[in-house]
């Protein structure tokens, strides 16, 4: 990995907050009749698509691939070279400019370990040619072969020219914030081009994410604080005899025009099916299995029409689940935090289960801001600094560049016999279809940069979650159902708890406010023991 050779301290590495409101949206044109919801725009607007490209959150991942090799090779594995996977994609992340500079530092770096093998061999070379005396006049220590200095010094050259290339050459050049221009990435050859033209096509366009692993939400970041509750939806208020019938489709309309209306600056709104790889060669209806993978030994389709996903919203168990996302993106687009919700009818269409969650995704490594404080050239001082660390890097460049090489001889034989097992475990419906990797969430930092990025990522989420749980009480009262303990309760709701009443159930994993010895909640679950014990008794 190349060193940074300014050293800057994380916490110069983060660039100035923009403001965090946006001016808000003028109203919307009444609708005719009253609004089912306090916070609703019309139900029939369509869902804002989330943004494709925050120019700072791309531009640090494309130093990240520059300054990460581990990264950059793991980005090009895991994305063109899957061709049966499907790929994570990110809010506000250009996947495909990363991936154009994630190449170019590839063939790079590449170039770097064949000439630093050269080196290596020379030395090697110079030590087995070289004549030693009779064991009778050897004189120790044993002096260096003629050519091994110079050859050190050439390897320690080739080393120097790679960093200053990369800081100098790519990062100062193309990725500082006022010379960054994702239409002027480098361009790889045609097979690699039309590989980023099937990325690109599928950014556009997808509402469907394949997953490999156990969270179903990668690319979104980790889900921190899930939480679910059921509510009675057949019982009626105090001034109704009846309640009102509904349709999940109508809900999630009203849900998403509250969100809509938010005007928080960054917000996306947008439903998505999540469906984890392994299910789709047996475990998904037959139908749905030929939509999401035509051909089982190509990649999957992410891209469902409405009617499939009204389906699957009425199918509240199936393995294939749409959510609503909502993801709002500040700092830059370095901060994303995101809120998921999905509704859920019983059989009977009693019972309205309500999952949710939020997800988050922290500013990327300190180490990638580096490029904001490049010069056009470096000082003295950087290029002494410069100059240490890649003597210091010639011993473990010359040990590990000629395996490093020789791997990528033998890569097409690899990737045959990678491509080989892939395909016998498609036939026997065997094989997980899921995305593995995340470049955003692989370069991000696991804390905040800031204290008002912490703050920030609460506000958002809780204003979010606020909005769709006022919404969806709002919508359930237009429908005369009684949600009477929902409102009393809707307070816990927003923190996160558990309670428990005649007709809401409301369950809340991971919640602070489930913590604490003073906390409501630890009380009411004390006096519940307590109250077992004596009846134990």
């Amino acid at each position: 990995m190349t060193t940074d050779p300014n050293n800057k301290a994380p916490g110069n590495a983060v660039p100035p907050m923009k403001p965090t409101f946006a001016p808000p949206d003028p109203p919307a044109a009444a609708a005719a009749g009253p609004p089912s919801s306090t916070w609703a725009v019309a139900p029939q607007a369509p869902l804002r698509p989330p943004p494709r490209s925050a120019a700072d959150a791309t531009r640090y991942l494309c130093v990240a691939v520059q300054l990460d090799s581990k990264l950059c090779d793991r980005a090009i594995e895991s994305v063109l070279k899957e061709p049966h996977r499907t790929v994570a994609f990110s809010p506000g992340v250009d996947l495909v400019c990363v991936l154009r500079y994630a190449i170019a530092a590839q063939v790079r770096q590449a170039a770097t370990r064949a000439l630093l093998t050269l080196v290596a061999l020379g030395v090697v070379a110079a030590f087995a040619f070289q004549s030693f005396p009779d064991s009778a006049e050897t004189v120790l220590p044993v002096p260096l072969p003629p050519l091994v200095v110079p050859l050190l010094c050439v390897a320690w050259g080739i080393v120097l020219a790679e960093r200053l290339i990369t800081f100098y050459g790519v990062l100062r050049a193309k990725l500082s914030r006022d010379a960054f221009d994702p239409a002027r990435a480098p361009r790889g050859d045609p097979h690699e081009e039309k590989l980023l033209g099937q990325v690109a096509a599928e950014e556009r366009k997808g509402n469907v994410s394949v997953f490999s692993g156990f969270e179903p939400f990668l690319g979104y970041g980790r889900l921190v604080s899930p939480w679910n509750f059921t509510i009675a939806v057949d019982r009626p208020d105090e001034q109704s005899d009846h309640v009102v019938p509904f349709t999940l489709q109508e809900l999630t309309a009203e849900v998403t025009g509250a969100l809509q209306a938010l005007g928080l600056p960054g917000v996306a709104v947008s439903e998505r099916v999540f469906v984890n790889g392994a299910d789709l060669a047996q475990g998904l209806d037959p139908a749905l299995r030929r939509l999401l993978l035509p051909q089982p030994d190509g990649r999957p389709r992410t891209e469902l029409r409405p009617d499939v996903l009204d389906r699957l919203r009425e199918d509240g168990s199936g393995r294939a689940r749409p959510y609503l996302v909502t993801t709002v993106s500040g700092w830059s687009g370095e901060l994303v935090a995101g809120s998921v919700v999905r509704f859920s009818l019983s059989a009977a269409r009693d019972l309205l289960f309500v999952e949710g969650g939020t997800t988050l995704l922290p500013p990327i490594h300190h180490r990638c801001h580096q490029v904001d404080h490049l010069l056009d050239h470096p000082t003295w001082r950087q290029l002494l600094a410069l100059v240490a660390s890649s003597a210091g890097a010639v011993p473990r460049g010359l040990l590990v560049s000629p395996f490093k090489t020789l791997e990528l001889l033998v890569g097409g034989l690899t990737d045959r016999q990678k491509k080989k097992e892939q395909l016998r475990l498609i036939a026997l419906g065997a094989f997980n279809h899921g995305a593995e990797l995340s470049i955003r969430e692989a370069a991000a930092e696991p804390r905040f940069h800031r204290y008002f990025q912490q703050v920030d990522s609460q506000m958002y989420t809780k204003i979010v979650e606020r909005r769709a749980l006022d919404t969806l009480t709002d919508f359930l009262a237009d429908r005369q159902v009684d949600v009477s303990e929902l409102r009393e309760r809707r307070s816990v709701i927003y923190n996160g708890g558990v309670f428990a009443s005649d007709n809401a159930n409301v369950s809340f994993v991971n919640s602070p406010v489930a913590a604490g010895a003073g906390s409501r909640l630890v009380r009411l679950a004390e006096r519940a023991s307590g109250s077992r014990r004596k009846e134990g008794r």
